[in-house]
């Protein structure tokens, strides 16, 4: 059995195509990223990895010199620029496993049409769904509304129609699907992983001091929430404390933050091989998403030994054992985080006691290793039967 795994930017497939290489499954790897980003840093030969880069560098000119605008309208066509550089070096497998994000419809036309399975990965809710949440957050904070779904949206639709069988990283993700007419027995979740070599706790105690600091790490927009972590840190003023949050500011966010001015600390922007540090400077990881499919963050601060406060509608929350490795909140709740925050800030022994146990679960059950291990089942029993079903509704 051999899968082609196709991606058009980088996300967590670049931690475990290894895996899947040295198993002798892996065909090729599509995907898009910087000039020198090849196979060796991917640990795999050279002849599967293929990576089509123009679009990256189109996209970050395009950035560049439009600040932004019109984004939305030209993303189709990078993908379809993509797509094309794909098709030039195209290699037949049984199964075709691609990131739902509407730049692949080609692929997968080309991958059914040579009778092989298709496996769709979305990486957040179903678009529909996750468009209403948005919006409604939006209006709620009375940010202008969006008109619709964009076209490289609707393009997931239409990918998604296509597909034998659907990975979903949470339990969030896999049910907005099937609500949507997505057959269930068709479908598994895998919780993303964490780079357990990178994300450890800091090896020099004497690096954390005795703050009680909280940090969050997300672009700063409607969707991951952090107008009700401000308000919460707001309301609780704890003395000998910070909030940390990390991450770029969206300009319709930015008089939204004005309002808190002077009560937490903001760095836009620190590279992944840093976070660690910061991870282990903190005390408590808080992410009070409205829709996040599965926020990779949230593994990463267990692995440094961060119990985490999170929502019932962040994926993330299918590896926290309520109470254990953190909490489990409703969205759209300062109460609740505040509740939660002044609980570890007034016991350091519970703190202690929930930063072993997240370090413990990440260590134990959140390794790439153990990620590709469970997706190589799915490969091999999932679509052991070879059947195509008709078109999903979605």
């Amino acid at each position: 059995m051999k899968v082609n795994i196709a991606v058009c930017g980088r996300f967590h497939y670049h931690n475990y195509v290894r895996y899947l290489s040295a198993l002798g499954i892996l065909n090729r790897f599509y995907y898009s990223h910087r000039i020198g980003n090849g196979a060796d840093q991917l640990g795999i030969a050279g002849s599967q990895a293929v990576n089509v880069w123009p679009k990256e560098y189109l996209v970050q000119f395009h950035g560049r010199l439009f600040r932004g605008r019109l984004m939305e309208e030209m993303a189709p066509f990078y993908g379809d620029l993509w797509q094309a550089g794909v098709l030039r070096r195209w290699s037949r497998a049984d199964t075709l496993h691609l990131m739902l994000h509407g730049n692949g419809l080609r692929l997968a036309k080309r991958a059914r049409g040579e009778g092989s399975a298709v496996i769709v990965e979305p990486v957040n809710r179903h678009i529909e769904e996750a468009f209403e949440i948005v919006e409604s957050e939006r209006e709620r904070l009375g940010l202008k509304r969006r008109k619709g779904l964009a076209r490289a949206h609707l393009r997931q639709l239409e990918e998604a129609a296509l597909s034998d069988f659907l990975l979903a990283p949470s339990r969030v993700v896999r049910d907005s699907f099937v609500r949507r007419g997505y057959d269930l027995l068709r479908t598994a979740v895998i919780p993303f992983g964490v780079d357990l070599g990178r994300f450890r706790p800091l090896d020099e105690a004497g690096l954390r001091d005795k703050r009680f600091r909280v940090i969050c790490v997300a672009q700063v927009t409607p969707r991951k929430g952090q107008i009700y972590l401000l308000e919460a840190w707001k309301r609780l003023a704890l003395p000998n404390a910070e909030l940390l949050l990390i991450g770029v500011v969206s300009a319709e966010m930015q008089p939204l933050l004005r309002r808190y001015a002077g009560i937490f600390r903001l760095i836009p922007g620190v590279a992944n091989s840093e976070l660690p540090r910061f991870y282990g400077q903190s005390s408590v990881f808080v992410l009070p998403s409205l829709e996040d499919g599965y926020a990779v963050v949230c593994g990463e601060a267990m692995a440094c030994g961060l119990p985490v406060i999170t929502t019932a509608d962040n994926g993330a929350s299918d590896i926290i054992e309520e109470g254990k490795q953190g909490f489990v909140i409703p969205s759209r709740s300062p109460e609740a985080i505040a509740e939660c925050l002044e609980r570890l800030y007034r016991d350091p022994e519970l703190l202690e006691e929930m930063s072993r146990a997240a370090l413990a679960k990440a260590r134990s059950q959140l390794g790439w290793d153990r990620y590709a291990a469970k997706l190589v089942e799915i490969y091999r029993t999932a679509l052991a039967d070879g059947s195509k079903p008709e078109a999903q509704a979605v």
